[in-house]
């Protein structure tokens, strides 16, 4: 999972809203760590993800 610095979301690393952002700010975490640190996944990959199954 991917995390933009300063934000309290997840991101899936074909999400959008982290390939935007480029490599700077982000950080790489399991989903079980950014879980731990209290974030939610992100609505739009998360979307994308249900839709794939």
């Amino acid at each position: 999972m991917k995390v933009i610095v300063g934000t309290r979301r997840y991101h899936s690393t074909a999400c959008p809203l982290i390939r935007g952002a480029g490599e700077t700010g982000v950080e790489t975490m399991t989903q079980a760590e950014a879980e731990a640190a209290g974030l939610t996944s992100c609505s739009v990959c998360q979307h994308d993800r249900e839709a794939a199954t």
